[in-house]
Order: C-alpha cells, then structure tokens, then sequence
C-alpha cells in the first residue's frame, strides 16, 4: 500500500462529523463501520454487509436468569450514569456499561429508560470515537457480538456462545458492556421476578 497523507469516504445518510470505521473482512461489524472490497487501495470501494440494528424483543425469562447467574461481570467504581468517560482507551469502561445498558434498554423497548440514560452522555466528557457508539446504541445499533446476546437472550441462539463471543469483544470492551447488560436487566426487571 502506497502512503496516504489523507483520504476521504463519502457515505449518504450520515451526518457531519460522524466517525467510520473501516473494518477487515469478518470484524466485529461496527454500527458504523465499514469493509472495503479488497485490500485498502485508493479509491475505497465500499460495501454494508450487515444489519446493525437491534429488534424490540421479549426477553425469556430463564434466559435472563442464566445470564444473570453464569457470569461474573467487572464492576464500575460508581454509578454508570456518574461513569461516561470513565477509564482509559477509545471506548472507556464506563462508556461501554452505558452502551450495554442502552441496547438493552431499546431491546426490551423501554424507551424512557433509553432516553433519560443517553441524555446524561456528555459528548465532552469521553472520546468521540466512544461517543458516536454511545449515540448508535441510543437509537438501537450496535456491534455483531452485542447483537448476538440480544438475541440470545431473547431465545435465539446459544448463550455459552454469544457469552464467549462478547467477552472477547475489545481488551476489555465485552466484560463492561456485559455488566451493563446486567444492569439494565436488573432495572427492567426489578418489579418481576428473573
């Protein structure tokens, strides 16, 4: 590959500003992400291979609960909403507790609880890069591997699985992104029994 000092890739229907991500053919498959046809070469050919959004679903009940009780999940130092920006790299701990929570908030369709959470993410208090995932998750997008436990949740698919495959999600991007899960299931749910 020949050195680049700038390229640019024009995508419709996202606004100014937005962050791409241009991912290698079987990634994670990002929101907003990308996969070029062949080896990255200028021109960028692009192509959307995938779905990231998340369906309005009904959780089963025992798969909750064995999620609940199988996995031991990293714990913030304080409350989420206390936590954007907290910890280092490009999507901090806190950051991806407050995605897991706000996918599975819109999974479950609790919209007040997915708006009221997002308003309190503050676009200076964390990295761009963490804050454009942050606003895709608000409005139900996200990452393969997050989608999968959605799923998995809901009945379909293979927990051991879909818990493995988010675990391995970033250095330490799936262990939080999972307590959020927790989190959230745990406020959805704190009138039923799980």
């Amino acid at each position: 590959m020949t050195d680049v000092a700038a390229a640019s890739l024009a995508l419709r229907e996202v606004s100014p500003g937005a962050i791409v991500i241009l991912e290698p053919y079987g990634g994670h498959q990002f929101p907003n992400g990308v996969v070029a046809d062949t080896e990255v070469e200028l021109p960028v050919v692009a192509r959307r291979w995938w779905n990231p959004n998340c369906s309005v679903v009904r959780f089963e009940q025992e798969r909750v609960a064995q999620f609940l009780s199988r996995t031991e999940f990293p714990k913030l130092p304080m409350r989420p909403e206390a936590c954007v920006g907290w910890g280092p790299g490009l999507t901090p701990a806190g950051d991806d507790v407050i995605l897991g929570m706000l996918i599975t908030f819109h999974a479950l369709g609790e919209k007040i609880l997915s708006k009221d959470l997002y308003a309190i993410c503050r676009k200076d208090a964390t990295t761009a890069y963490s804050f454009e995932l942050l606003t895709y998750a608000s409005r139900g997008q996200v990452a393969r591997p997050v989608l999968h436990l959605m799923e998995t949740l809901a009945g379909f698919g293979d927990l051991d699985r879909a818990i493995y495959s988010l675990s391995n999600f970033g250095a330490t991007s799936g262990g939080y992104v999972m307590e959020g899960v927790r989190l959230a299931l745990n406020t959805a749910f704190k009138s039923e029994p799980v």
